[in-house]
């Protein structure tokens, strides 16, 4: 009896001082959502000028060549700062989470694929079955698109062509200083906004950690840059994105706010790759050749300093990500009226930039790598 008139008289003074238990706990969830976005914003920061020096002791650098925007040898080993701090930080919020667990060790092995693409190159067939084989991974344990829950069957196939899609995205979208970090953080920002609107903090805590390594990194990567991301950290980070947003797109609710919601979380990268297949298709190159037929690219012949370019791009994926979560709340009705609006924008900028006059040396660019 003792116990419960204290415990009643705590609440009473919490109370009186305008906190309830709910804000109590509120306070707890916004200090573990500190840490979890300090820590790694610090641990890049402080890793990737150590992985600079270290690149350029072993000469891994990027050369500047024909379809490249950079005039100087770059270190592109960037990926270890910021895979390796999200792998920490990553593990311990899974903790013993099955879902989550699997989510950092397939990050880790993409990562581990495009560190060896960015030391010695690896076949696009190779990456891709590697990409798919992480979707496979993700679905076996429960994360999976959901858009069809009345068609199991078609969740598969779904889930392995968003984590392919996504990752190949971001890779691509790693064609000037700064762009994929700072777009990968923006989208994270966004899935942590909503993950935690669902009360899924977990999720929130690793996205939030997302985008606080992409941050850190971006102090170096922002232009001019000392140090590139390279493959490893563009596949890690893309893979990251494309599951976490997978764990939002549960079978439960309505499905046509989840899937704009989502697509709009990744709207930069996605635009970008449908801008280069078009426009490699119109011409006939190889969609796997480098190129400087990006949607920077032609922002940057159109007259536009680097750092412009990277603050406009930063600019519409910052406001995609919170049209995600005004979007993923609302009803089918509305989100079918303003998908409207996006789909029909999203085909007047394909349109005007693919009007847009290419670079010269996009039509010189031979060598095959992937999506670059």
């Amino acid at each position: 009896m003792g116990e419960q008139v204290e415990l009643l008289e705590h609440h009473a003074d919490v109370a009186a001082h305008g906190l309830d238990l709910p804000d109590l706990l509120r306070q707890f969830d916004a200090l573990d959502a500190d840490l979890a976005f300090l820590v790694p914003l610090l641990g890049a920061m402080l890793l990737t000028p150590a992985v600079a020096r270290l690149a350029f002791k072993y000469r891994l650098l990027d050369h500047p060549g024909d379809h490249k925007v950079h005039g100087n040898a770059t270190p592109y080993l960037g990926g270890l700062a910021v895979g390796g701090v999200l792998m920490l930080v990553g593990l311990a919020i899974a903790g013993a989470n099955g879902e989550l667990l699997t989510v950092v060790g397939a990050a880790l092995v993409l990562g581990l694929v495009g560190l060896r693409d960015d030391v010695r190159t690896v076949s696009p067939w190779w990456r891709l079955g590697f990409e798919a084989a992480a979707g496979v991974a993700l679905w076996v344990v429960g994360v999976r698109a959901g858009l069809f829950p009345d068609l199991a069957i078609l969740s598969l196939p779904l889930t392995v062509l968003w984590v392919v899609t996504v990752v190949n995205a971001f890779n691509m979208i790693d064609n000037m200083d700064g762009v994929a970090s700072a777009i990968a953080a923006c989208s994270a920002f966004g899935i942590a906004a909503i993950a935690g609107n669902n009360g899924d903090f977990l999720v929130a805590a690793l996205a939030l950690a997302v985008a606080g390594a992409g941050l850190g990194f971006l102090r170096e990567n922002f232009p001019p840059a000392s140090i590139f991301l390279g493959d490893a950290g563009s596949m890690f980070l893309g893979f990251l994105i494309a599951a976490l947003t997978l764990k939002l797109d549960l079978p439960v609710g309505e499905a046509v706010p989840r899937a704009l919601s989502i697509v709009l979380l990744a709207a930069v990268p996605l635009f970008d790759l449908t801008l280069v297949v078009l426009a490699r298709a119109k011409g006939r190159r190889p969609l796997m050749a480098g190129g400087t037929d990006h949607t920077s690219h032609r922002l940057r012949q159109a007259g536009a300093p680097d750092r412009t370019v990277l603050l406009e791009l930063i600019t519409v994926q910052a406001g995609c990500s919170a049209l995600a979560y005004t979007v993923y709340q609302a009803s089918s009705t509305v989100v079918l009226a303003i998908g409207a609006v996006i789909v029909l924008t999203w085909l007047a900028l394909l349109w005007a930039f693919l009007r847009m006059p290419e670079p010269a040396g996009d039509i010189a660019a031979e060598r095959v790598v992937v999506a670059s």
